[in-house]
């Protein structure tokens, strides 16, 4: 076996004394595996989970000699804050568990679960106790079921595990194929799991560590370890770790040590701050983290003495994925608008034990810098047809109605036209070009909350593009075909061809869901979709393509990327989402310079405060759109406002509420917040002909 040996950023004497190097640590792995993926979307065999150490016991090769660990069991890792670790504490080495396992093995208190709100035709699902010391987390890991939380497991039809209203409870959900309906035939098949030796285990997160130590033999030999010069072969360790003191981001806080490790631990996760509606000389500062029993009370206070508060639900929270978690702090005083929204890597965090406070504007102060402004982000010109909508409130970064801010919209007399943001384009106007006044907070005189814009409207049906061939590359938005579809309908143009390998005759396309401009310049296939444009050297080529598919020109193509790249974990820079446009720009060239790229700014989102941050994030990004190809209309490259012609609100999909003993709102509620309805999308086709239909004029 080839060992891997590490280096340090520093060495350590060879004269080696007891505890000498206590400073690091081995920590666990969660690598799991299951059969069949390919084949089945939810696949009841059973996953192998492997942990550092697997046959109980962990080498380290030393330049003395192998020093070998024992272990109870291998060390499982469920997040950077919840893993196993070998390690030394207060001058004694020994193991530290932060992940408990639960096996079932038939003899729990099983009873059918029957609320009327889990039910379905596909599944039976059951219910047990916890047992004793339930945690607060409810994320964790499952060997034969997928797991949940409490209201995803509510409608799932495949095997799903979770906890229940409360942590100390269990449901069980199990698919029909199993023929598992009733709890003795549960009970009988967990016991056989169990007695075959593959039981039914739930991993999840203890709420306090446990630690125990080693034989004084094994003590002895540790505190002798140089780790600078350890080696290991066991292949699930991410690394020899060392004892480093968590820091606040100076990027966002005044200073990088709070004085206090809990506070400076839960600083250390946040990875953005936003402050709105208030002004620089507000200061603001993190005051106190107050655990309660069903999540953490996280408090930021301001010199005047006003404090700000936000809650973090244990029921709601995910402490094992990487997505950050947003968390909203606003004050009970009306005298006090500003809204704070801190972003956090909760699979970073571990819950305190004890609150903490007493902290000052030296200590943990929310700099200056992170007083987000408020801007109306859209171009001087937009197109649209005639009878369609252009919503403002899709340009309003940092700012919107529910953070108090008005908008409106004047036409060039001064004469109100849409107190709402929304300007409903009708026949009547005298001018194919409409002028148009937009104002957000009028009695604010600062230039990046009123502009100037110009609206071109058309009629569709003037053959502008006939014998017109065009593709349209990108995301789900494409991939759905409705998009294409309804550009191929609202128009009548002799001869015109939408081109690529997807989508249906008459509106083909290369839409992939769920793609990112990344993966079309990196990846040969996902999501079980392959990438057509990859060549032989994996690189991203456009004439490869072209000429692979029997294609000879093509004079647009319509890109619409961005999206899923923001949320692309490592890869979603604003910086490597142009270079990685660049590079599908630069090949559709280098295939012929002649053909015009229209790049789609990102869409918006349905407008809702839980759905500000990733509007802001999509505003963000047109911006550096716009910024990044400006100029570059003579060369063929544009950057087209699409965002602006979708309704914020009407354009999305509604339901009604299902009534049930949890929910009594009978309300619509939106089932997607990204993807439009049949309606958005037509308004998305339309705003493109629209624009081409410009470019073709001008042309």
């Amino acid at each position: 076996m080839k060992m891997k040996v590490l280096s340090a950023a520093f060495i350590l004497s060879a004269a080696f004394t007891i505890n000498a190097y206590a400073g690091f640590s081995v920590e666990g792995a969660l690598n799991t595996s299951r059969p069949n993926t390919a084949y089945n979307i939810n696949p009841y065999n059973i996953s192998t989970i492997r942990g550092v150490g697997e046959g109980n016991m962990f080498a380290l090769y030393t330049p003395d000699g192998v020093v070998e660990v024992p272990l109870d069991y291998p060390l499982y890792r469920l997040s950077a804050g919840y893993t196993d670790r070998i390690m030394c504490s207060d001058g004694k080495w020994g193991i530290e568990r932060n992940v408990g396992i639960k096996v079932f093995d038939g003899s729990e208190d099983w009873k059918l679960y029957t609320k009327a709100a889990f039910k379905n035709d596909n599944t039976t699902i059951f219910q047990c106790s916890f047992g004793e010391n339930p945690p607060h987390i409810i994320n964790g890991y499952s060997t034969h079921f997928d797991m949940h939380n409490f209201n995803s497991i509510k409608t799932t039809r495949y095997d799903g595990i979770s906890f229940g209203e409360t942590t100390s409870t269990i449901l069980m959900r199990i698919m029909n194929v199993r023929n598992i309906k009733d709890v003795d035939t549960l009970k009988t098949y967990l016991k056989t799991q169990y007695e075959n030796g593959t039981p039914v285990k739930l991993l999840y997160c203890l709420d306090k560590p446990v630690f125990t130590e080693f034989d004084e033999a094994t003590q002895k030999k540790l505190s002798s370890v140089e780790p600078s010069k350890a080696g290991y072969i066991d292949k699930y360790v991410l690394g020899i770790k060392y004892d480093s003191k968590a820091k606040a981001d100076s990027r966002y806080f005044v200073s990088e040590d709070s004085g206090d490790s809990e506070m400076n631990s839960f600083l250390s996760v946040v990875r953005n701050v936003k402050v709105f509606n208030s002004d620089v000389d507000k200061k603001l500062f993190v005051s106190g983290i107050y655990p309660e029993s069903s999540g953490i009370k996280f408090t930021v206070s301001d010199t005047e003495g006003n404090t700000y508060n936000s809650f973090l639900s244990y029921a709601k929270a995910d402490f094992i994925v990487e997505k950050q978690t947003e968390l909203e702090f606003v004050s009970d005083s009306e005298d006090c608008p500003e809204i704070i929204k801190m972003y956090v890597a909760l699979n970073y965090y571990k819950i305190p034990d004890s609150k903490t406070e007493g902290f000052s504007y030296e200590s943990t102060g929310i700099k200056a810098d992170c007083i987000a402004e408020k801007e109306i982000v859209v171009p001087e010109e937009i197109y649209a047809i005639t009878g369609t909508t252009v919503d403002f409130n899709n340009a309003l970064l940092n700012c919107g109605m529910d953070l108090g801010d008005t908008l409106t919209v004047m036409d060039f007399m001064g004469e109100t036209v849409a107190e709402d943001g929304r300007l409903k384009l009708d026949s009547e106007n005298e001018s194919p070009y409409t002028a148009y006044g937009v104002y957000l907070n009028k009695d604010i005189d600062r230039s990046k909350v009123y502009k100037n814009v110009k609206i071109k409207f058309s009629d569709a049906k003037d053959n502008i593009l006939s014998h017109k061939k065009i593709m349209f590359l990108g995301d789900s938005l494409i991939n759905e075909n409705l998009y294409p579809e309804y550009f191929t309908e609202i128009t009548e143009n002799e001869g015109m061809e939408l081109i690529g390998t997807r989508g249906e005759e008459g509106s083909r396309h290369e839409g992939r869901g769920g793609w990112a401009a990344y993966d079309y310049c990196n990846t040969e296939s996902k999501y079980g979709y392959s990438n057509p444009f990859l060549n032989s050297n994996r690189k991203f080529d456009f004439k490869y393509y072209m000429e692979n598919n029997g294609y000879e020109s093509v004079d647009y193509v319509v890109i619409n990327l961005g999206i899923n790249d923001l949320n692309l974990a490592g890869h979603n820079s604003s910086d490597e989402i142009l270079a990685n446009l660049d590079t599908i720009i630069k090949s559709i060239k280098a295939f012929d310079s002649n053909t015009r790229v229209v790049l789609n700014a990102p869409l918006m989102l349905f407008d809702s405060s839980s759905t500000k941050t990733a509007k802001n994030d999509r505003l963000e990004l047109a911006k550096s759109l716009s910024s990044h190809y400006y100029g570059l209309e003579e060369d063929g490259i544009y950057v087209s406002p699409v965002y602006m012609n979708i309704d914020s609100f009407g354009d999305f999909k509604f339901i009604l509420n299902q009534i049930d003993e949890y929910n009594q709102d009978s309300s619509m509620k939106v089932t997607d917040t990204t993807h439009p309805n049949n309606g958005g999308y037509e308004a998305l086709a339309k705003a493109t002909y629209a624009f081409l239909q410009h470019l073709e004029e001008d042309y």
